[in-house]
């Protein structure tokens, strides 16, 4: 079969900046755990408009529910001790959520299950209370206040939001079991997405994702993902010119060329 020029061509890349407006629709949610079903053996159960992804211990499932999207989450990840047992903890996610987040999520959760599944579901050898976060001080400002603490971007339009079971602070969500809470709201926009996590949830988790929020480097994304236009006005997108291409055939020549640099063992760090 002839090559398809359009195969050979590189897919045009961009940068995204900040990467916590870099928002992505919830189809490419779904996407994303048609592939993760895929590339793992988790089992897939579908209907009219919902996919339930289960792990092989039949203790988390993940369920995507395209009727709930502008309506609440549609995202839902939830623990249980058994199946049959009450839910130990969820995370939800509501919103344009960027999909490199939903990715970070969905990939640490099937490696550390697979790795040490007590301390997924259990929470067994987790430290609680203790999460170290690195965040840049030139992109994020820290609150501590009203029995919430966290981080607030600089441009005001995203947060990452830590309340206590046992905080004087409203419920988030009118749920008194979340206790973190990583959301994008810009005033020109309104709510844009956000992404909540109860009580008991692994800190892994909730570290993972909140260290891609807090990242304050531009997310390299290709163009092959759809952009949702009303998020354009407050980024920066710049485009990355192709890769050069590398010639098919070596010209003749009598041998290897030879460098001017004298040949150097390598060294390990």
């Amino acid at each position: 079969m002839p090559n398809d020029p359009d195969q050979d061509r590189p897919r045009e890349e961009i940068l995204i900046s900040p990467r916590y407006l870099a928002a992505s629709l919830p189809t490419d949610h779904r996407q994303l755990l048609d592939i993760f079903v895929e590339e793992t053996a988790w089992s897939a159960h579908t209907d009219a408009s919902t996919l339930t992804v289960t792990s092989p211990c039949r203790r988390i499932t993940i369920r995507h529910d395209q009727t709930a999207v502008g309506r609440g989450p549609h995202m839902v990840i939830s623990a249980r001790t058994d199946e049959e047992a009450a839910e130990r903890w969820r995370a939800d996610i509501s919103g344009l959520v960027p999909i490199e987040c939903v990715a970070r999520l969905l990939g640490t959760l099937a490696a550390e299950l697979a790795t040490d599944p007590d301390h997924v579901v259990y929470g067994i050898g987790a430290e609680p209370g203790l999460l170290e976060l690195h965040v840049d001080a030139d992109s994020w400002t820290h609150f501590d206040d009203f029995g919430l603490s966290g981080f607030i971007s600089h441009d005001g339009h995203a947060a990452v939001v830590s309340r206590p079971v046992d905080s004087p602070a409203p419920p988030i969500h009118g749920d008194a079991s979340v206790t973190w809470h990583l959301a994008a709201s810009p005033e020109d926009l309104g709510h844009l997405w956000d992404i909540s996590f109860t009580d008991k949830t692994p800190p892994l988790l909730l570290h993972a994702v909140a260290a891609e929020t807090l990242d304050p480097r531009p997310t390299l994304r290709s163009t092959s993902f759809p952009f949702p236009a009303a998020a354009a006005p407050l980024v920066t997108i710049e485009r990355l010119p192709p890769p050069s291409r590398r010639p098919t055939t070596l010209p003749p020549h009598s041998g290897p060329p030879r460098s001017p640099e004298p040949k150097r063992t390598p060294k390990t760090r």
